[in-house]
């Protein structure tokens, strides 16, 4: 352990599934990087939906585990073979992803996958120690830089929420300069309709609760506001987009909900041979009119976050156009209330964990 990390810690423990409140907070010891990793002090960490399944008992997660897999912070000590390597130093601000220690002998490695198909990762917030603590272990391999321009706060969401609708928008096989629909703009669907404007897509945003609708212009920039708002709920909803699409209806659609009759409606934008990406997983699993799906040729496909070459290209472009999400922060004395806050049907945004205040 370097000089100026303290041995122990302060960190958010689940310790029984569905319990109030949702998380304890304990000191446990700080962990100790192996020769492969580093410690990074954490600066913010997100709770995404994700996380909140892993509350629920949805995952089997070991217990106790510390909560979040959208962490960012700065590297306070290196791995013996880390700092042989040169690339991660002690002061640099990064990202941390939600996969680390890619096993390379899985059959999925041997065919050459990366890190997010590999049989024996592991997984921050899921199957290991999260981001809601003072400290946390990164691997080097599954870190990006986190530029000047974007705080703590800004970049934890962008672990998940931004990487997952990065990779949605290229998974929707988008040509260029054509629309692509957006459903459910909360934490991820505000950030997808921002980097599909900033990729120079117009953008059609489609959500049944006026928080989400409100979202779809966040940012202060008007090339980065949603051209086109939809309310689901909206007995004319279908007609509106396909109409504002040439009337033939979305080519690209990313879904950022597990409500498994939204995912199903969503087909119906659709134009032939259209890609409809599924962003959410739902423990019931989807279901899909197999008119909608057959006689359009539809594409359903998944998407799983993304690779740290991904995330670097994200990060960029979100310093280069001031892509923000709307984020509700907590210290993490709070971070208890983290469950319960983010049941609030009116919650808008992202709630994200700020080790500083």
């Amino acid at each position: 352990m370097a000089s100026n990390v303290p041995s122990t810690m302060k960190a958010a423990q689940l310790v029984e599934f569905n319990s109030k409140p949702g998380f304890k907070i304990v000191e446990v010891p700080t962990p100790k990087p192996g020769d492969n990793d580093v410690l990074v002090k954490m600066g913010a960490a997100g709770y995404c939906h994700t996380d909140h399944q892993v509350w629920e008992g949805v995952y089997g997660s070991p217990l106790p585990l510390v909560p979040s897999h959208e962490p960012a912070g700065t590297i306070v000590e290196v791995g013996k073979n880390v700092a042989a390597e040169g690339t991660w130093k002690i002061g640099q601000r990064v990202g941390v992803l939600l996969f680390k220690h890619q096993c390379g002998h899985c059959i999925r490695c041997e065919h050459g996958y990366d890190i997010r198909y590999c049989e024996n990762k592991e997984m921050a917030g899921l199957t290991h120690d999260g981001g809601i603590a003072e400290y946390m272990v990164g691997d080097p391999k599954t870190m990006c830089r986190l530029p000047d321009e974007i705080s703590f706060v800004q970049g934890a969401p962008l672990m998940c929420a931004g990487l997952t609708v990065w990779t949605g928008i290229q998974q929707s096989n988008p040509k260029s300069k054509e629309p692509i629909g957006v459903i459910g703009i909360g934490g991820l669907g505000t950030l997808a309709v921002q980097i599909a404007k900033a990729l120079g897509h117009p953008v059609v945003a489609i959500d049944n609760r006026p928080e989400g609708r409100d979202l779809a212009t966040l940012n202060d920039n008007p090339k980065l506001k949603a051209d086109l708002i939809v309310d689901s709920t909206d007995p004319d909803a279908i007609s509106k987009v396909k109409e504002a699409t040439g009337k033939l209806g979305l080519s690209s659609l990313v879904v950022c909900t597990d409500d498994v009759a939204v995912n199903e409606w969503a087909l119906k934008l659709m134009r032939p041979h259209g890609t409809v990406v599924a962003l959410g997983v739902p423990a019931t699993g989807y279901k899909f009119s197999a008119f909608d799906l057959i006689f359009t040729s539809v594409s359903v496909v998944g998407s799983l976050v993304g690779t740290a070459q991904e995330a670097q290209k994200m990060l960029d472009l979100v310093a280069k156009f001031g892509i923000k999400s709307h984020v509700t922060t907590i210290p993490l004395s709070r971070a208890g209330e983290l469950p319960h806050l983010y049941s609030d049907p009116h919650l808008k945004g992202r709630l994200v964990v700020d080790l500083s205040i």
